[in-house]
């Protein structure tokens, strides 16, 4: 018998995933809206939501088209490109995999100084 599709701990995964970047999103979303304004924040926000949309159906529609070995970002761009294609998109991927922790980090930090003006200082929340 095979391996069974979707198991405990991939829903485990899944759940940690979601709520990491709605988190996230929901700490810094008040602020955002609260310096751009409603309308070009809503804009802005309704352009973000459209390209990741984009991105997604082009991708899927290019790994319809790809033998079944192709599985990662890596693969995906050695299929388009060639050698250099997976270089072209597994550098890319390896800074994004490193900085945005960094990232999340120094904004949470400045955002809890916000919300929680009595706590700790900018520095603690970082570290």
């Amino acid at each position: 018998m095979g391996k069974p599709f979707l198991t405990m701990e991939d829903l485990k995964m899944c759940f940690s995933l979601c709520c990491s970047v709605y988190g996230i999103g929901s700490l810094g979303m008040p602020g955002n809206f609260a310096r751009a304004g409603f309308w070009y924040a809503s804009a802005a926000l309704f352009v973000m939501a459209a390209i990741n949309i984009y991105s997604t159906v082009c991708i899927s529609k290019v790994m319809l088209e790809a033998p079944k070995h192709v599985r990662t970002f890596g693969d995906l761009g050695e299929f388009v490109l060639g050698t250099w294609g997976r270089w072209l998109v597994t550098i890319p991927h390896m800074i994004t995999c490193i900085l945005v922790p960094i990232a999340f980090l120094v904004l949470g930090g400045t955002l809890l100084t916000t919300l929680f003006p009595a706590s700790f200082e900018p520095e603690t929340w970082i570290i």
